[in-house]
């Protein structure tokens, strides 16, 4: 097996020792059978005791992703290099055990170096804190004001120890705020210290009414509240300071007095305000972004708080005075905060209760770790990495830093944008000074391309922009209820409306500001499964271990292959064949697949892949077997598909990339059995259509409502397709293949050169995803030892719209209703939509 390099690299500049990190590790099918036989060793080559979890397995049982828990130690401003290879490792030393004892009334958990005990009742969440026999701090509290400025006590439902280790334990608390608001609050501790990391979900699960089909900010389904806070008390008094993020600026209050730090904007170029620093009601201090770290103790002890995303996820506010510490995720305030119905915000902090500030302070700007570019591709794990250097991306972004600073643009800050992109493409025909505001949500898996950018090259900024859009998708973009539309819960929200300004739908489509500026009939709706992405929450759950990313796609390849199916109801069927047989009216002559040959399609397809991926059941193998069935074959009359029509048909590409997907899965089980032929041949029959018909989208501008750069980076798509349709054919057609993805790739290289706006988010996002074709077309897959070409099977093709056809799908999918349905969902559709 060959030795793992895990990069450790220093950005504060100051020394790291002992720091508690997690990386997670890539292997190659059949490489790693035990991970219990794997050794860390530093860059000394010294072996270091380290927490190893399997976070998934090769279908042959062997390793496939580790995780790694362990302390690091890192020289200022310094890049070393750990290894994970064969060998005994040590465990640690019994001072630094973990033990976590759990209780009805109270858990306990005991790091070695301070005893924590957490109430099991009400989320406070500590009951006391000891170091020793010596109680550093009492009975904390966790106040949810309403917004009526009642209090609303957060009860513990369940408590679950997530995660337990020899370096690494993590608790879990589940529960509500009376009736308002559910939350999950995970706390992570660690050996040997006395440092714990709090983070805090808050989730409004209840429906968005969502009127006329518009989403704005004020829905009679959104919470609101007017604060929610942590308040520590301390057993024992001392110096208290904050440190700004600019200037490492220490205060300390007069005997007795309070200090107040806040931060109600971002503090860009673009808002006005930053933060206050107040000493009761005296200001102290103001400026545009702190990150402050609150500390109170005497001499080189004390008890410290830092919140690391402070002026980034705004509002948000700190106090220290003689009664302890107060930690604000939303500060009171005259305007109630709203949670949109089916929205979450997450809050993270670090508590550490033996500390001075210059051991909290570097928390701020953790260490950057992640696996080696060369382990990640000697995994074999991801076969469509862009190249290290001279990827095509990088010849129109002039690098991550340039989407960090997309961000100040329109102050992509605060709880609730922090994370997106900014869709600056959408401002191209803008008129006007204001700043056009419109959210980009994850379009086209943007994630899961910036996933691909930071393990090629080992740019912690790529994982980082990476990182902050999984989180912002997660709890923003998802629509976290059980209470609409069946087709509605669990999905994810589309990007913004095209040219118009997000308005106070924010990550929501539609708003009320668009009744004005867009034809009535083409706004609306919610979720679809045209715009459903989970390869870049897939890749965050391997690289972090965090179980909430994990779900999250299996729950999204549940949603997506529902609205695509469609509620088995009576009610919703009966809808449906009002459609099937307006067919037979506008319809005649052309195809009458299942499931329609689009993105939605491709989407689902590619979800049900990634869950099956994840989870190992079958159940979404078989689904993806069926939307592959019910939406072509390889029998179809491809013509009357329309694909030349690009305003209609382009996003069938993304539909013939899910289905290589599927092979290369099939493949890796090596089941070549009837699903693999009919995918196969279906696949290379539409490929064959492709190398005869298929043109550059920009020479037939007339048939373009807005000829630019999007339609050039969608070329790269066909390069895919027929790449990987090479793969799969026999080496004539193959050779064919690779000449038209070659012509095609030179054509839109060409054209996005002379665009000016092909650095703009939508184009980057293409490239991104798919720029890895251009490095893979300079030589092309080896073509020799393919299967000759594959035989078609047995049936007839898609079938054309019929009143046969029309019968037999109406009376099929009555009878699925009929033997799924009960009066129960009939009545909660009927009233989702009244």
């Amino acid at each position: 097996m060959q030795v793992k390099e895990i990069v450790v690299r220093e950005r504060a500049g100051v020394v790291r020792k002992g720091e508690p990190v997690r990386v997670s590790i890539p292997f190659a099918k059949g490489e790693l059978a035990d991970p219990g036989a794997m050794c860390l060793k530093d860059a000394a080559g010294e072996p270091v005791p380290s927490q190893m979890q399997v976070l998934s397995r090769w279908k042959d049982g062997t390793v496939q992703w580790l995780l790694c828990d362990f302390a690091a130690s890192v020289p200022a401003q310094a890049e070393l290099r750990y290894r994970l290879a064969p060998g005994e490792h040590p465990a640690p030393g019994s001072a630094s055990r973990l033990c976590v004892t759990p209780g009805e009334e109270s858990w306990q958990v005991d790091t070695g170096a301070s005893r924590f005990q957490i109430d099991a009742r009400t989320l406070r969440p500590f009951l006391q804190v000891q170091r020793g026999e010596t109680a550093v701090s009492g009975a904390g509290l966790c106040r949810l004001v309403g917004g009526a400025g009642e209090d609303l006590p957060g009860s513990v439902g369940q408590i679950t120890l997530e995660s337990f280790g020899a370096l690494r334990a993590t608790l879990r608390l589940d529960g509500s705020f009376a009736a308002a608001a559910r939350f999950c609050c995970r706390l992570h501790f660690f050996a040997g210290k006395s440092r714990c990391r709090l983070e805090l979900t808050l989730h409004n699960p209840q429906r968005a009414r969502h009127d006329g089909g518009l989403w704005d900010l004020g829905d009679a389904g959104s919470f609101l509240f007017r604060g929610l806070s942590f308040e520590l008390p301390l057993e024992r008094p001392g110096e208290r300071l904050v440190i700004p993020e600019q200037g490492g600026r220490r205060v300390l209050p007069k005997s007795g007095a309070s200090l107040s730090l806040s931060q109600l904007s971002s503090g860009g170029s673009t808002v006005q305000g930053g933060y206050r620093l107040l000493e009761g009601d005296e200001l102290l201090l103001e400026g545009k972004r702190a990150t402050p770290l609150v500390w109170c103790g005497i001499g080189s002890e004390g008890i410290g708080a830092l919140l690391p995303r402070f002026w980034q996820e705004f509002p948000k506010s700190v106090a220290a005075g003689t009664a302890g510490l107060c930690l604000s995720l939303f500060p009171e305030c005259s305007q109630p905060h709203e949670l949109q119905g089916g929205e979450r915000s997450t809050s993270s902090f670090w508590l550490d209760f033996c500390c001075t500030p210059e051991d909290l302070a570097p928390l701020a700007l953790p260490l950057a770790l992640y696996p080696a570019p060369e382990t990640v591709q000697a995994s074999g794990f991801l076969k469509d990495l862009p190249p290290a250097a001279g990827d095509l991306v990088d010849r129109f972004l002039p690098g991550p830093q340039a989407l960090f600073e997309r961000r100040e643009a329109i102050d992509e800050y605060g709880w609730r944008d922090f994370g997106d992109i900014y869709a600056d493409h959408e401002a191209v025909y803008h008129q006007g000074t204001d700043p056009f505001v419109s959210h980009y949500n994850n379009q086209y898996d943007v994630c899961a391309g910036l996933y691909r950018k930071f393990l090629a090259t080992g740019d912690p900024r790529w994982g980082e922009l990476a990182s902050d859009l999984a989180r912002h998708v997660l709890d923003i973009d998802i629509y976290h209820t059980g209470e609409d539309r069946e087709e509605y819960n669990g999905g994810l929200f589309w990007h913004t409306d095209h040219y118009i300004s997000a308005g106070n739908a924010t990550h929501r489509t539609y708003s009320k500001l668009h009744l004005g500026v867009k034809d009535p009939r083409y706004w609306g709706g919610g979720p679809a499964a045209e715009h459903c992405y989970t390869t870049g929450l897939m890749l965050h759950y391997y690289l972090t271990g965090e179980a909430d990313f994990r779900d999250a796609v299996l729950t999204l390849a549940d949603w997506c292959y529902g609205a695509l199916a469609g509620p088995r109801l009576l009610l919703a069927t009966a809808k449906k064949s009002l459609r099937y047989l307006s067919l037979l009216r506008y319809g005649k002559g052309s195809l009458f697949p299942r499931y329609p040959f689009t993105r939605g399609t491709g989407n689902a397809l590619t979800a049900c892949l990634d869950a099956f991926e994840l989870s190992g059941d079958r159940v979404y193998l078989a689904r993806a077997e069926e939307l592959i069935r019910g939406s072509l074959h390889p029998m179809d009359d491809i013509d009357a598909r329309g694909l030349g029509n690009p305003e209609l048909a382009w996003s069938y590409t993304v539909l013939l990339g899910a289905v290589a997907k599927f092979l290369d899965k099939k493949s890796e089980l090596n089941e070549r059995d009837e699903a693999f032929t009919l995918a196969r041949a279906g696949l290379l029959a539409y490929a064959e259509w492709m190398e005869q018909n298929e043109f550059p989208y920009l020479r037939r501008t007339e048939l373009l409502e807005y000829p630019n750069e999007t339609w050039a980076a969608q070329e790269l798509r066909k390069c895919v397709v027929l790449y990987h349709a090479a793969r799969y054919a026999g080496r004539q057609m193959g050779l064919a293949f690779l000449e038209k993805a070659r012509r095609l790739l030179k054509e839109a290289l060409a054209d996005l050169e002379r665009f000016p706006t092909s650095s703009c988010t939508r184009p980057v996002a293409l490239m991104l995803q798919n720029g890895w074709i251009a490095a893979a077309l300079k030589d092309g897959p080896d073509l020799q030892g393919l299967d000759g070409e594959p035989v078609p099977p047995a049936g007839a093709g898609t079938p054309k719209v019929s009143g046969a056809a029309v019968a037999a799908r109406i009376v099929r999918e009555l009878g699925d209703a009929l033997r799924e349905t009960t009066l129960e969902r009939e009545r909660a559709w009927l009233k989702s939509r009244l």
